[in-house]
């Protein structure tokens, strides 16, 4: 009855029907409405959170237990098996038309990349042994992204706004629906939007602000000439919240002042050798990253100090710092939004996907073979033990023998 359970979650037929019915509802999960209006329900809780998908998961990773240890077994009952076989191969395979000891047919079959032994009074020779590993090594591997998946339930979520100059020790788990502490306080001191360089058109006016000496279509990090002869203004910035433009200018190409004008202002103190400057007009703006100063306090102490930008998150405890918004109170005071994840079972996982590759590339290209050299009369025979299947496998066990037999001849 044992065996029978075991054959029975063992089986291939038992794997097939559990990826296609997983494979079955990521089809649905992945066709079905964002959000169900009837059940008032998200997809992914819908078809992913479900006790039955979990179940199916499950069945699978024990499929996949039960047949790892059961081959596992088998794989470490390889030199008996072999060995037994062997025992009844006493008429199969090719005689090798020379006489040796044993000891120099295994420095022979060394030659070839085979490693062996006596079994018996017989030779058992492996080559690539490890490829018979191949298997146990992805279904490990699978096992691993399974557990570290599980893992990651143990983990959590959160979310938080917060203001430049504001600290937060806590933010809002949505699965538990509650604030949640996080070990330490966050900070965020300073944020600034950035975008790709910023068309723009700007005015240079006479001293009192009345007379437009000339017009500019530029963009940032260009530079124009200004009416002055000898002066030139080089665009460093450009904020298209407030409208605020940054210009250097400079004297026969050194900078004489820093200059910085609001659209709407025109101030004839803010002049710069005679001239004033005024922001006309600019293209939308095209964002290109968030970019986030922080600081980590423990204790009231800050321990840590990074940049956060998308695509760069900052880790500190296990718990990864995402950016991922931003906006502008009326007021026009900025606050970003931070997503907060501690994931226990990601470094699981990413383990499994490098050893999931290993166990391929070892399957796939370190196929493992096996002969045996039985005494029979005064010459020894060469049996293919494994990897030697077919046509081929029978021309090449005879390549092994001529190999062997030309290597024999050349020994001293």
């Amino acid at each position: 009855m044992l065996n029978r359970l075991l054959d029975f979650f063992s089986s291939l037929r038992l794997a097939l029907v559990l990826l296609l019915g997983l494979a079955l509802v990521a089809v649905f999960g992945t066709i079905w409405p964002s959000r169900d209006t009837h059940l008032d329900v998200f997809r992914y809780e819908l078809f992913y959170q479900t006790p039955w998908f979990r179940l199916l998961l499950g069945l699978l990773a024990f499929n996949l237990i039960v047949c790892t240890l059961r081959l596992l077994m088998r794989r470490l009952r390889d030199r008996q098996r072999l060995g037994e076989q062997l025992c009844k191969e006493t008429d199969s395979g090719c005689r090798l038309p020379f006489e040796a000891e044993a000891g120099t047919l295994l420095d022979l079959l060394k030659r070839e990349g085979y490693r062996g032994g006596l079994v018996d009074g017989r030779i058992l020779a492996w080559r690539r042994r490890i490829g018979r590993y191949g298997v146990l090594i992805i279904h490990g591997s699978l096992l691993a992204i399974m557990g570290g998946a599980l893992l990651s339930g143990a983990g959590f979520v959160g979310t938080l706004n917060i203001y430049v100059g504001d600290s937060s020790s806590t933010v809002f788990d949505w699965d538990a629906g509650t604030d949640r502490p996080l070990g330490f306080a966050f900070r965020l001191d300073h944020f600034e939007p950035r975008f790709y360089p910023i068309d723009l058109r700007f005015a240079v006016m006479d001293a009192a602000g009345q007379k437009t000496l000339r017009e500019y279509t530029t963009r940032e990090g260009e530079r124009v000439d200004l009416p002055r002869a000898g002066w030139q203004a080089e665009v460093t910035h450009f904020d298209p919240f407030v409208q605020r433009l940054e210009l250097k200018i400079l004297e026969e190409g050194k900078v004489v002042a820093e200059y910085r004008v609001t659209a709407g202002v025109k101030d004839p103190d803010n002049q710069v050798g005679g001239m004033i400057f005024y922001p006309l007009a600019y293209r939308d703006p095209v964002l290109k990253q968030l970019h986030s100063e922080v600081s980590i306090l423990e204790g009231g102490r800050v321990v840590r100090q990074g940049v956060i930008e998308v695509n760069q998150p900052l880790v500190h405890r296990g718990i990864t710092i995402y950016q991922t918004a931003f906006d502008r109170d009326p007021s026009g005071r900025f606050y970003g939004g931070f997503q907060f994840s501690r994931d226990p079972g990601a470094p699981l996982v990413w383990a499994g996907c490098i050893v999931l590759m290993l166990g391929l590339f070892i399957n796939m290209l370190l196929r493992p073979r096996a002969v045996g050299l039985v005494r029979g009369g005064d010459n020894w025979r060469l049996v293919g033990l494994l990897g030697f299947r077919g046509e081929a496998g029978r021309e090449a066990l005879q390549q092994l023998a001529e190999k062997l037999r030309s290597a024999h001849d050349q020994t001293p």
